[in-house]
């Protein structure tokens, strides 16, 4: 039997390596857990830009990807019962908030989308479960043709990426929050410019931003100047970065042969940047520390090349690479857009022996690719992490009487709770 747990509730708690489940005190032992380590407490949402959704994946089998029948399906798209009309058309990028909730940027509509699956079966496609968080009808008047990248920050404000072609401002970073509780961020005072990227290069072109903490980085490949990103902190707290509140964390003109592209994300303490394509060599996932404190990268040991498309099976090929997210136990995502069947792919990164990259036996695997599963990813463009609530897999034959034990233990457990208490337990 395997026991997916990510709530870690105190009453129910899975043994994944040692083959035992424990409830209320009582220990059971059971089949080892088969799944990759990885898969434990996530789901991997694909925001596709070829069949026009969000897409849930999930390894059901233990076999270390998703590219099974039964192991994709639609967390979002217009088929929504929310009123939602043409939502999904042309995903640009995805946030899954600490909170909880799914952040989606489409460039047809112009909006931003916020989803959240209340009644827990596994999408966002029932009434009440997607709502436009920003859009062009925002109070503000801030305009919105193509959202580009999606942030937050260590307050829960979101922050949206607007690439302007044409518009005003031309490119800006906007910041958005619910002050009404009305599930959107449209009404006075929930939006503002927070950072006009034109003023900084009337050329610019940003894509994805990512921050740690309060710290925003933007990844700004500003039409035929120089690639570059760019760290920017709100230091007197006044809700907007003016110009000595922001500088180039490092530029395309490095020394250490970083590729400054579109993908971008991070975690606490690095970011991870996604090279789109390279032509000459391999292409190459770069891990970047500020290790001095320097506010930039400025030595070579800042610097890593931690993955690249060499340690791949020699059946796949990468195409453009858009979509990078790292996972809350350091596990990377990285999205391959192409012609080909191969080419369309979702790959999973995890570093097994903690050398601090990706490069060893069994840490790449290819989690979703069209020539596998024939059908999902199409043109994947955005990729997140989500954390699910308990699952429990379909369990081996020997495992059934075990199984059945153990729900009647925490039906017990939970009538038992109910008449003591009158608790209610949330997810």
């Amino acid at each position: 039997m395997t026991i997916k747990n990510a709530a870690r509730a105190a009453t129910v708690s899975a043994c994944l390596f040692g083959g035992c489940l424990t409830i209320g005190g009582l220990l059971l032992t059971a089949q080892p857990a088969k799944a990759a380590p990885f898969t434990f407490g996530f789901d991997i949402l694909v925001a596709d830009q070829g069949l026009d959704g969000v897409y849930r994946s999930r390894d059901l089998n233990g076999d270390g990807d998703a590219n099974d029948s039964g192991e994709t399906s639609v967390f979002f798209n217009g088929d929504n019962t929310s009123g939602l009309e043409n939502p999904s058309s042309n995903i640009f990028t995805i946030l899954q908030s600490r909170s909880g909730e799914l952040y989606v940027g489409d460039g047809t509509s112009d909006s931003v989308y916020r989803l959240s699956d209340k009644n827990r079966d596994g999408d966002a496609q029932d009434n009440g479960e997607a709502q436009v968080w920003f859009s062009e009808d925002n109070a503000a008047g801030l305009t919105l043709p193509t959202p580009n990248g999606i942030g937050e920050d260590s307050e829960n404000n979101v922050y949206i990426v607007n690439a302007g072609t044409g518009s005003s401002p031309s490119d800006g970073i906007y910041r958005t929050r619910d002050l009404n509780g009305d599930s959107d961020a449209n009404d006075v005072g929930e939006a503002s410019l927070w950072l006009d990227l034109g003023r900084l290069n009337p050329s610019a072109s940003a894509f994805e931003i990512t921050f740690q903490g309060n710290v925003a980085f933007v990844a700004d490949t500003v039409g035929t100047d120089t690639n570059v990103i760019y760290r920017a902190e709100d230091s007197d707290g006044n809700g907007s970065i003016s110009d000595d509140e922001v500088s180039v964390f490092i530029d395309g003109n490095n020394p250490y042969g970083v590729t400054i592209d579109f993908a971008l994300s991070g975690d606490d303490t690095s970011l991870f940047m996604w090279e789109f394509l390279d032509f000459d060599g391999p292409q190459s996932l770069f891990k970047l520390t500020d290790l001095d404190g320097s506010e930039m990268i400025d030595d070579v040991l800042e610097v890593v090349d931690v993955w690249d498309t060499s340690l791949l099976p020699s059946e796949f090929v990468t195409g453009a690479g858009f979509g990078v997210a790292v996972g809350p136990d350091g596990s990377i995502l990285l999205t391959s857009n192409g012609r080909n069947p191969n080419e369309d792919n979702v790959y999973l990164l995890q570093d097994l022996n903690g050398d601090g990259d990706y490069r060893d036996e069994g840490e790449t695997a290819v989690w979703l690719s069209r020539s596998v599963s024939g059908d999902v990813p199409d043109r994947p463009r955005a990729v997140a992490f989500a954390p699910r609530n308990l699952v429990v897999a379909v369990p081996e034959p020997g495992s059934l009487p075990l199984l059945a034990i153990g729900f009647i233990s925490m039906a017990g457990l939970a009538g038992f709770s109910k008449q003591r208490s009158r608790v209610r337990r949330s997810d």
